[in-house]
């Protein structure tokens, strides 16, 4: 695990520079309502980061965002392979009328690219190059249970994670409570009690990329 946190680091540093100045902004998400989140790294090679919230509803209907990062390394540390997916997803992928019990179901293959943005890239560690293509398609199933071992409260998160050429801001008051999560994501079993489920006030989710 601490191999996993330290590699991950230090290959962000090195990919950070290879983002241009210039920033533009993609895609704003003003998210109030229930949301869910789970990080994990199911073996020593990988890790990944899923938030799920509703957005803030306006006349034009209700919606949802996702934001989803991983990270995986291959057994002889050759290459870093790096998945991301942001965007607005359809209100109907995100259910549940509490914290008590949500559930995602989400067919990436059916994201607009005009309100998302999925991406693959793989690094290099050997000659430091980078490429990147379009991001996976499959689904993800998760269902989040609140099991009120633990409560916090969000008074003002700040948050800005740059990977290679994007990067994600975070603005977050939440009132959180732990869950447990059951499910699989692109096929991958995912379980355990190291989930968080809450409600939004005010917060916001922007996408950058450079």
């Amino acid at each position: 695990m601490k191999r996993l946190f330290v590699v991950t680091l230090l290959t962000l540093m090195l990919l950070a520079p290879l983002a241009l100045t210039a920033q533009t902004t993609m895609m704003k998400f003003n998210q109030d309502g229930e949301f869910a989140s789970v990080s994990q790294s199911p073996d020593p090679n990988s890790s990944f980061t899923l938030n799920v919230s509703r957005n803030f509803s306006t006349g034009a209907g209700t919606s949802a965002s996702i934001s989803y990062l991983s990270f995986s390394f291959a057994s002889d540390n050759s290459t870093l392979t790096i998945t991301q997916i942001v965007g607005a997803i359809p209100a109907t992928s995100f259910t549940g009328q509490n914290t008590q019990n949500l559930t995602l179901s989400l067919d990436t293959s059916q994201l607009d690219p005009t309100t998302s943005f999925s991406q693959i890239c793989i690094f290099d560690l050997n000659s430091f190059s980078l490429t990147c293509g379009p991001g996976p398609t499959g689904t993800i199933q998760l269902s989040f249970s609140q099991n009120g071992a633990q409560r916090t409260r969000v008074l003002a998160l700040g948050e800005e994670i740059t990977t290679g050429s994007t990067t994600t801001r975070i603005h977050q008051r939440s009132d959180n409570s732990s869950a447990n999560v059951s499910g699989t994501i692109f096929g991958a079993t995912v379980s355990g009690p190291g989930a968080t489920v809450g409600i939004n006030h005010n917060s916001s989710l922007e996408f950058i990329r450079n």
